[in-house]
């Protein structure tokens, strides 16, 4: 039996980590989770843990953290250290950091079960599929095995959370992972990589079985108890006939008030009507901008302003609550461009209106475009993408990637994007208060009503303090 120990920094459940604990463990393995942001010393804890194999699930903005523990770890311990996820998946070189003994490319669910056998057994595993290792001197690169099949994957072993950290347990809010992959090619997203890395080994997109998605939910809230579900997946109703039978099994089954992701361009009246039915509280979906030349050649999002305002109508209609995510510092964006996307949100009266700020990473087709262009500096490196995308507001740090005039201004719409969208008649004032230097009032002006939300629909008065304690901290100097 090998032991298997994931780390991460953030107090979440992740998905990732939750699907290869569970293939793990049905294959006879030990698994653990270490969650920095909750130990006093998460490296001690590791090591009084005795892997086998340690492991990081990483995305870009994630980086430096995994670089800075592996490090520590690999100085203490002869673990077999691995990293996976997106991060490796489309920059394969961070394999050459002595700190890493191996990297997962794409799904590693059957990748990890081969090694942690391995292992276990003492075989040879220089040549498991989806891995790339370094054994005596020598890289091994091994090629991708076929997309997995979800529907013969087991249940999501929560318990590797729950067990340890409560407050992932008791959250009020269940999240369930039921589609995987995504058929669009948003020039912001590493889509179309993908689907280049598996090209010819299978469907990029696959849909869990209804039934098995409803017995997940069953037994998961009776377990663990919950007031919301969540369906993550950010094409759920782009196959229609599958969302419209999941809506009216969970409506017999399950019954309780959900929130879900959705393709705008892609609802209709039916289906609205059935979301509502079925108790959909709240629906998140991509505006990202609100200039229709820059969404749709820029951006690559294939979708009209009509499409966008009628669907937002639609949920408004209903009664299901709208939550929009939007992006400013695009390519030849200018300040006029960008109130666009403010006032096309003013017509779809979001909840929250969330803002987002352009990361343009190396291998995706907006920073071939942005470096085409000159929007971006030939020295741009992962340096600053790896700091969890935060914005420096204490005049440290330039707010917007790319190379943009009036990127001040742009930084401090970041901030002020909600009050925008929800109060015009500020419009005026916000646009002589964006000229001023960023700083810790305009991230408090962006934070409230984020907080707002997370206090409203947290089901312990701990986590609703914890959460006005976090925004009254960004008062606080470090």
């Amino acid at each position: 039996m090998a032991r298997i120990a994931f780390i991460q920094e953030e107090l979440r459940d992740r998905f990732g980590v939750m699907i290869l604990s569970a293939v793990l463990k049905q294959g006879g393995h030990n698994c653990d989770v270490f969650i920095q942001e909750k130990s006093k010393d998460v490296v001690s804890d590791i090591l009084n843990y005795h892997p086998d194999i340690i492991a990081f699930s990483t995305m870009t903005a994630g980086i430096n953290f995994a670089l800075n523990y592996a490090k520590k770890l690999k100085e203490k311990t002869d673990a077999f250290v691995l990293m996976g996820g997106p991060h490796p998946t489309f920059y394969p070189e961070i394999i050459n950091e002595e700190c890493f003994d191996a990297i997962c490319i794409g799904e590693g669910e059957y990748a990890v079960l081969e090694l942690a056998n391995c292992f276990d057994k003492g075989e040879d595993f220089r040549n498991i599929k989806n891995l790339w290792l370094k054994k005596d001197g020598k890289l091994y690169k091994n090629d991708l095995r076929e997309l997995i099949d979800t529907n013969t994957l087991p249940m999501y072993d929560r318990e590797i959370y729950y067990d340890k950290y409560h407050e992932l347990r008791d959250a009020p809010t269940k999240k369930f992972f039921i589609i995987r992959g995504c058929p669009f090619n948003c020039t912001y997203c590493f889509n179309h990589a993908l689907k280049k890395i598996y090209k010819g080994k299978g469907n990029i997109v696959r849909f869990n079985d209804i039934d098995k998605i409803i017995t997940e939910m069953k037994d998961v809230i009776k377990k663990y108890g919950a007031k919301w579900v969540q369906f993550n997946g950010d094409t759920i109703n782009i196959n229609k006939e599958w969302f419209m039978e999941l809506l009216d099994n969970y409506k017999k089954n399950i019954d309780m008030p959900f929130l879900c992701n959705v393709r705008i361009e892609r609802v209709d009246e039916e289906m609205v009507r059935k979301m509502k039915d079925a108790k959909c509280d709240r629906v998140d979906f991509g505006v990202e901008h609100g200039d229709e030349e820059i969404r749709k050649n820029i951006l690559k999002r294939n979708m009209t302003n009509e499409q966008i305002i009628n669907g937002g109508k639609l949920f408004n209609k209903y009664g299901i609550r709208v939550q929009t995510a939007n992006i400013v510092g695009v390519p030849h964006e200018t300040v006029a461009s960008a109130m666009k996307t403010v006032k096309l949100n003013r017509q779809i009266k979001p909840e929250l209106a969330r803002c987002f700020v352009l990361q343009p990473y190396p291998g995706t087709e907006i920073y071939d475009y942005a470096m085409e262009h000159g929007f971006l500096d030939h020295n741009y490196a992962f340096s600053k993408l790896g700091t969890g995308f935060q914005i420096g507001f204490d005049g440290s740090a330039k707010g917007m990637s790319l190379n943009l005039d009036k990127h001040r201004e742009l930084t401090n719409l970041y901030y002020f994007f909600d009050v925008l969208v929800k109060h015009k008649w500020l419009e005026s004032i916000i646009k002589l208060l964006i000229k001023l230097p960023p700083n810790r009032f305009f991230l408090f002006i962006h934070a409230v009503p984020i907080v707002k939300i997370d206090v409203k629909y947290q089901k312990s008065f701990k986590r609703k303090l914890s959460s006005v304690l976090g925004l009254l901290r960004i008062f606080i100097k470090k």
